[in-house]
């Protein structure tokens, strides 16, 4: 039982440390008197976790493969207690300071989640797994780990981490996975209502009525189709969600820089530009590679240098990438913090500068094709179909026909270069 109750403290010493990481993320984001509560509350979490590890060392040197003869469930000098629906062993003697941190601990929380005002305090917690994600790792985990284990889905890994996708990547493989399936499953039941009720579709999806070995055919390509192509969508979506990471954070760089460079004249240290940067909402896409490298810092207790070296490997801007390998070269040099910074921002701004002149050509180019084709080409059309209708030459329509069939290509012609500017349009 020892190593049952081993796993259980180390189950709350994980949920104590992700509530002190909450905790702590909202220090500057609450007024005077809530800072004092949530120090005090980090205070006895701490304790508590102190408490929990004092157990440890025991537990571990009572673990056997071998259940000994005579041997209880209970080991001397331990106790194992319950709250929460939860279960902790600790030592006999740091009982009662616990159950004291514990109940100061359920106090505070609760008095945390309102201000003095009534308002409540938003508390960014970590996402609970998705239920789509534990239904795929249930089927298909093992296959995943195995081919994981065997070198593949290195590109994908790093595109997750890069896209900031909250999955692991034999996690994400497994999702793969069922969706193939489910999309198989469903070009399974579409195979067979073709096939049931024998519907037509011209060439070149169906070109026969009846049911011949190339309509069979066909039948077979397009629910093969559908599974090839939900799989190949899912292993690209990380990519393409860090390529429109790539250019949002490439639109706020210039100006979260030359903000980096006006804190770092002020004198301050190098940890404090980013913190600064972190809590401001102006910059939402880059704030969350600055949060990167402070929760290297704080969490996991990297300096500051090799938190820059590390959050630049897992960025998915190359901008940034250089941005935070340069100020790791810098600060670790003892260079001018505030020197780089401005040469970097002039550097950003300048190609800023230059999307912005590229976007403005595109629109102009768009907006020749626009009047070209949208304007001109339905007037001179008009007017020859009215030509050629007072002249009785035969069209097949007539007036009234030839305004709803030009009226509805406009139409049509809108739409495409509404949608066509809309991926095409810059953000800025």
């Amino acid at each position: 039982m020892t190593l049952e109750n081993l796993k259980q403290n180390i189950e709350r010493e994980k949920e104590i440390i992700g509530e002190m990481i909450v905790l702590y993320n909202q220090i500057n984001n609450v007024q005077e008197k809530e800072r004092t509560v949530i120090i005090k509350t980090l205070d006895s979490l701490a304790n508590m976790l102190r408490i929990l590890n004092n157990s440890v060392p025991v537990l571990v040197d009572n673990i056997s493969p071998v259940k000994k003869l005579g041997a209880g469930e209970s080991v001397k000098g331990l106790v194992k207690m319950k709250y929460e629906d939860k279960y902790v062993t600790i030592n006999v003697q740091d009982r009662r300071k616990f159950i004291d941190e514990l109940s100061l601990t359920s106090f505070t929380i609760k008095k945390i989640k309102k201000d003095l005002s009534g308002r409540e305090v938003i508390f960014s917690d970590f996402k609970k797994p998705s239920l789509y994600a534990k239904i795929s790792n249930r089927f298909f985990s093992r296959i995943s780990n195995k081919l994981i284990a065997q070198g593949n889905f290195k590109d994908l890994n790093s595109s997750l981490r890069k896209a900031n996708m909250p999955f692991l990547l034999n996690t994400y493989v497994s999702m793969i996975f069922f969706t193939t399936l489910l999309a198989a499953a469903f070009s399974v039941i579409l195979f067979i209502v073709l096939l049931f009720y024998r519907i037509e579709i011209n060439y070149p999806f169906f070109f026969a009525t009846e049911l011949t070995l190339s309509r069979l055919t066909t039948n077979i390509v397009i629910c093969l189709v559908i599974p090839a192509a939900m799989f190949l969508l899912a292993y690209a979506y990380p990519t393409l969600e860090r390529q429109g990471i790539n250019k949002k954070i490439n639109h706020e760089l210039p100006f979260a820089v030359i903000h980096m460079a006006a804190i770092a004249r002020s004198g301050v240290e190098p940890s404090q530009i980013f913190k600064v940067i972190a809590l401001s909402k102006e910059y939402p896409y880059t704030r969350q590679e600055i949060k990167k490298v402070i929760n290297q810092v704080n969490v996991y207790g990297y300096d500051l240098v090799n938190s820059l070296k590390n959050s630049a490997k897992s960025s998915p801007s190359t901008n940034m990438a250089e941005l935070f390998n340069g100020l790791a070269t810098t600060i670790s040099e003892g260079g001018n913090l505030p020197d780089f910074l401005d040469k970097r921002a002039e550097t950003l701004l300048f190609d800023y500068r230059l999307e912005r002149e590229k976007a403005t050509k595109m629109a102009e180019t768009f907006m020749d094709l626009y009047i070209s084709i949208v304007i001109a080409a339905p007037m001179i059309l008009m007017v020859l179909l009215v030509v050629m209708s007072v002249s009785k030459i035969s069209i097949g329509l007539s007036l009234t026909g030839i305004t709803v069939v030009i009226v509805s290509i406009v139409a049509l012609i809108n739409i495409v270069f509404l949608g066509f500017l809309h991926i095409r349009q810059t953000g800025y």
